[in-house]
């Protein structure tokens, strides 16, 4: 029934497009700079992945069945519309920042300022212990929890937010990882919902439609950041941090790169340039190419993980990856 009623609604935001487009008035407007698309685009893609979801939510509260990713009457109400606001919330602060452009400094104080309201009401949200594969005893991180849950969501979102750069891009990984989540869950039916309504922001993405926009990544990467943690405190179907960390491994490793090499350059680390991964690629490949590189890149330490372990796992995603870097910068150099 639920994948009904969501075919009739992205049908009808199908249809609807431009009127939406029009009233929400939100577009990506090219500088020849940073930002060289050839027309505006609308930055709908959070919003209609806010519409599917909320809708999904709707239904769940009527029908009462699962909540998210566990069951639905393991919270109690104050707890269920903590995590709703909280996903809420990192929605509307992407989309007044597609809208004005705030600070990245405003976006992490907010961002924090959500997150612990979030904890407050719901401390099944904390994550107070983590196990690793290679290390027998698990980590409790006792009175410095909430800072470290704090600290991992807000690099996250922002590790995300760095990474979406080309068509297509983004929504690739979030598939990844809803695909990820949807096997670890013994096939829960809401990631499911997720993968489909991905995949139709990503043709809308591909044809040219529209851009996933910074609402987009606040709120998947929030819905990500709360679900991986459920799935740990709550369900037990993710066990070991390190899985995690090496299926997060490219976009947070790209951060870092970033991160040191504008520092080093005596510029602010929070301002963009075309430095990314995906802007290598770009100028030596065409965009479909650009995609399958960053899919293999991204999935590649995930497989790798199953057959050896994390070091081998790291050390040879890390070496490729700088590689990969390397030939790049290398070649633009060159021209």
């Amino acid at each position: 029934m639920i994948f009904v009623l969501l075919l009739v609604l992205n049908f009808i935001l199908l249809r609807n497009f431009n009127y939406i487009s029009n009233n929400i008035n939100i577009y990506d407007t090219p500088d020849n700079k940073l930002k060289l698309h050839k027309k505006k685009m609308p930055l709908l893609g959070g919003v209609i992945f806010f519409f599917n979801l909320f809708t999904v939510l709707f239904y769940q509260f009527l029908s009462k069945g699962n909540f998210l990713a566990f069951q639905f009457n393991f919270f109690n109400l104050t707890q269920k519309i903590a995590i709703i606001l909280l996903i809420l919330f990192f929605f509307l602060l992407g989309l007044i920042d597609d809208k004005l452009n705030l600070s990245p400094y405003k976006k992490i104080f907010y961002s924090i300022f959500f997150l612990s309201i979030g904890i407050f009401f719901n401390n099944n949200l904390i994550i107070d212990k983590i196990s690793l594969s290679f290390y027998q005893n698990k980590i409790f991180f006792d009175n410095l929890s909430i800072f470290f849950t704090i600290f991992c969501v807000v690099i996250l979102i922002n590790a995300l937010n760095f990474y979406d750069g080309i068509n297509g891009q983004s929504c690739f990984f979030f598939l990844i990882i809803f695909i990820y989540l949807f096997l670890k869950s013994n096939f829960n039916q809401f990631y499911l919902i997720c993968i489909f309504v991905l995949v139709f922001i990503l043709y809308l993405n591909l044809s040219e439609h529209l851009f996933i926009g910074d609402s987009g990544i606040f709120i998947l990467g929030s819905l990500t950041s709360v679900s991986f943690i459920l799935e740990h405190n709550i369900n037990n179907n993710i066990y070991y941090a390190d899985e995690i960390f090496l299926l997060l491994i490219l976009p947070g490793i790209d951060l870092l790169r970033l991160f040191i090499t504008r520092l080093l350059k005596g510029n602010n680390p929070f301002y963009g340039d075309r430095s990314h991964i995906h802007h290598l690629l770009i100028k030596k490949f065409k965009l479909i190419t650009s995609n399958v590189i960053l899919l293999c890149l991204a999935v590649f330490p995930v497989i790798l993980y199953f057959f050896l372990n994390f070091y081998f796992s790291f050390f040879i995603f890390i070496t490729f990856y700088f590689s990969l870097v390397l030939f790049l910068s290398l070649n633009i150099l060159k021209r």
